[in-house]
């Protein structure tokens, strides 16, 4: 047994060592392949200004004439190929070339290909939150495009410069905000007893045991959201606030604050009294599931999912969101150049239109996708969207930019601090 334990363990390490020695030789060949096909794209980057930003791009785009583009969110298929693909496509006469891919597994690929030495081999890459942003910085191009593209121009900082709390230097924009929400059925629970305040939810969850439908931290965004801004309300101490909105943590440090910090008590004392009382789920659709059958009544989740399963017919057309004064807590994806991209020129031109006030406000009404815009008002949707998103008081006033690093540490510490406690 044991040396037939050996053999496999042998067999299982050549087979690992081959596969490993495969994706070096296919980085290689598209490294060099990437540097024969680079072409002159030729434009002074230190000379580019938003004056200037179509009258030199546009003809050296044209030449191109072909662009890349990676988006890590299959849910997002809709927005870039019915929006702003064929807009692009029509205006610039740049042919876009459109790939669905896992985030992990691109950001991997990226890395090898820049240690290479090799022309990447995407363009543009929608490319999550940028709370990986140290450890992606080499493949992300050094265009400040805070400062180069017009529609960018008076991006607030937390969306631009520094979004989500990270400084990237503008060079990672947040172009799509999902916020963070209650979703309920209005036809169940009348509006007037919907609660407000983060107070109210967890007096309701205990007069309501297990309608109050909880997305567990670890498996699905929403929960994370609402850790994060229940600590923003609750934690009063000046230097734990400020640590609360310190995107310069990485995930081992935020975590090692979060299980330490005492200043995070009335955090989890609020938690463990809410949590006592609600269903607690396996993730964003389960949570939503559990609403469309009945059996919760509110539900921890994102405005963009919730409108999606609505449209979908998973959920009851009364469906209705709301967030808890003072705020719930917006995430954001932003996208990227990349470090050795073969049309830089189409690229700046992409993503600069993907910021427009248009493409915007579109992909607000069609996907619930907030804006970093300010000039988008939240209340210019169709009718037929408007019943599913945040009543625009609440989307202006009651919402907050989250911190995922910190986030991530806090939800990390739930398990610890509240949740294990009750399973052993």
């Amino acid at each position: 047994m044991r040396r037939a334990g050996q053999r496999r363990a042998w067999v299982r390490g050549l087979c690992e060592r081959a596969a490993l020695l495969l994706v070096t030789v296919m980085v290689t060949v598209m490294a060099g392949a990437a540097r024969a096909q680079e072409p002159a794209s030729a434009f002074d980057a230190d000379r580019l200004t938003p004056e200037n930003f179509h009258q030199v791009l546009d003809p050296i785009a044209r030449r191109e004439g072909r662009l890349v583009f990676y988006n890590f969110a299959g849910n997002f298929d809709p927005v870039w190929k019915e929006g702003l693909i064929p807009r692009f496509e029509a205006r610039f006469g740049v042919k876009v070339e459109y790939h669905n891919v896992r985030k992990d597994q691109a950001n991997q690929q990226l890395l090898a290909v820049r240690r290479a030495g090799g022309a990447s081999p995407v363009d543009v890459y929608f490319a999550g939150g940028p709370d990986n942003f140290a450890a992606m910085a080499s493949v992300v191009a050094p265009y400040p495009l805070t400062r180069l593209l017009p529609n960018l121009r008076g991006l607030a900082p937390v969306y631009g410069d520094r979004p989500l709390g990270v400084d990237t230097g503008g060079r990672w924009p947040i172009v799509h905000l999902s916020q963070s929400v209650l979703a309920y059925d209005g036809a169940r629970l009348p509006g007037a007893q919907v609660p407000r305040s983060f107070e109210s939810l967890l007096a309701w969850a205990q007069s309501h045991p297990g309608q109050f439908a909880f997305t567990s931290p670890a498996k699905g965004g929403s929960g994370g959201a609402f850790v994060y801004s229940a600590a923003l309300h609750l934690v009063k101490d000046p230097a734990c606030r400020a640590t609360l909105a310190d995107g310069s943590l990485s995930p081992d440090r935020a975590q090692d604050w979060a299980m330490q910090a005492r200043c995070l008590d009335p955090l989890w004392d609020y938690l463990a009294r809410l949590l006592k009382v609600a269903e607690l789920t396996n993730g964003n659709a389960d949570t939503l599931n559990l609403m469309n059958n009945g059996r919760a009544l509110i539900g921890t989740a994102w405005e963009d999912h919730a409108l999606t399963f609505a449209r979908a017919g998973l959920l009851p057309p009364s469906l209705r969101v709301t967030s808890l004064e003072p705020g719930l807590a917006a995430g954001g994806d932003g996208l990227i150049v990349a470090a050795g991209a073969r049309s830089p020129a189409a690229a700046l031109l992409f993503i600069d239109m993907a910021f427009s006030r248009e493409f915007q406000a579109w992909k607000l009404d069609h996907h619930a996708s907030r804006s970093p815009r300010e000039d988008v008002d939240p209340a210019a949707v169709s009718a037929g969207t408007a019943p599913y998103l945040l009543p625009p008081a609440q989307a202006r006033q009651w919402s907050v930019p989250v911190n995922w690093s910190i986030a991530r540490g806090l939800s990390r510490a739930l398990e610890e601090k509240v949740l294990r406690r009750w399973w052993w």
